[in-house]
């Protein structure tokens, strides 16, 4: 498994006993409440106490990361959540390589005097806001490169059994979902964190239950809708574009992360080689992009839709009208391409 050398620098700041928050990105998933969850167990079980704070709610099906209610979501309680920022001596920042990912605590940790470490595997990391930084950007997931960060530790010494298994357990979440099923991004090091994780007793059957098979009926009505009456492909392009409007949310009850997985689901038909999902919100519009072939869609996203991202997996968002959303990514895909092809 690739080491990573920096971990131990890490794991003296940790012993340090500063007062601790752990932050993830806006809109987090998976991945980001997998790494966080599982950071701050690490943590408790060397009676290290952390506060896990994210700007936003989390998606319901992962719930069962945060039993006791522990996570501050700064939508649902400002206060709390600033206090713990403002508090904290060590500031841990995952699954985001920059602040204003963060959104409206992005401002509170820039003015901290905390110390501040991030740990992430996207691309271009904000390496100057931070007092250490761990970033891999081939790595699968940030529990990916978090897992060989606590591997590296000394006082673990790569022995995964001295890790309790709700800590594995909020891990393999995020690889799993960020992987989408050890279907994309996988490296050498994902089987051998899972074969790691198997070999501890993590129920990979129980996640895989949690995480895939739970949704509810009306998210299932709504994936229905979009793929009979919202999805079109353009062939010349190879692309496909779904669209989620405030009216499908109302008809279809829709919660945060409903639509979870579906901008994967074109990429199935065999001539189609990016697929586009946008969500319309009150303030603006989500983009999710996924590609299969040779289109670099964090790329693109940085270049039209104010995001950015991994090769095959990206995300960002436009304010425009929702009904010209359609008409822009195709020709913003098609710019794209002949820049791209010179």
């Amino acid at each position: 498994m690739t080491p990573v050398p920096s971990a131990p620098e890490l794991e003296n700041l940790l012993n340090e006993g500063r007062k601790t928050a752990i932050i993830s990105h806006f809109n987090p998933d998976g991945d980001a409440i997998g790494s966080s969850v599982g950071m701050r167990l690490f943590m408790e079980n060397r009676g290290q106490h952390a506060t896990v704070v994210i700007p936003s709610a989390m998606p319901a099906f992962l719930d069962y990361l945060d039993k006791d209610g522990s996570i501050v979501c700064y939508t649902a309680d400002k206060e709390r959540a600033l206090e713990a920022v403002s508090e904290a001596g060590l500031i841990l920042c995952l699954d985001f390589n920059r602040l204003d990912r963060a959104e409206w605590l992005a401002g509170p940790i820039a003015s901290s005097s905390a110390v501040k470490v991030l740990i992430d595997h996207h691309l271009d990391p904000d390496k100057e806001k931070f007092n250490l930084v761990i970033s891999d950007p081939g790595a699968s997931s940030t529990c990916e490169l978090l897992y060989r960060t606590l591997m590296s530790f000394p006082s673990i010494a790569g022995a995964p059994e001295k890790l309790d298994t709700p800590t594995l357990t909020a891990i393999t979440t995020g690889i799993l979902t960020d992987t989408n099923n050890f279907n994309n991004s996988i490296t050498p090091d994902t089987f051998l964190i899972a074969s790691d994780m198997l070999r501890c007793g993590v129920d990979m059957d129980l996640i895989n239950n949690l995480v895939f098979k739970r949704y509810s009926e009306s998210r299932m009505r709504l994936m229905g809708h979009l793929l009979t009456d919202s999805m079109t492909i353009d062939s010349r392009l190879k692309a496909s574009t779904m669209i989620i409007t405030m009216k499908d949310r109302e008809m279809y009850s829709f919660s945060d992360g409903d639509s979870e997985g579906f901008v994967n689901l074109p990429l199935m038909i065999s001539d189609v080689e990016v697929s586009a999902l946008f969500s319309e919100t009150k303030d603006y519009i989500r983009v999710s992009l996924r590609s299969k072939g040779g289109v670099q869609v964090n790329a693109l996203s940085n270049a039209y839709f104010n995001g950015g991202g991994h090769a095959r997996a990206a995300g960002g968002r436009l304010y425009m009208p929702v009904g010209e959303v359609r008409e822009y990514f195709l020709k913003s895909l098609e710019q794209f391409l002949q820049c791209s092809h010179g």
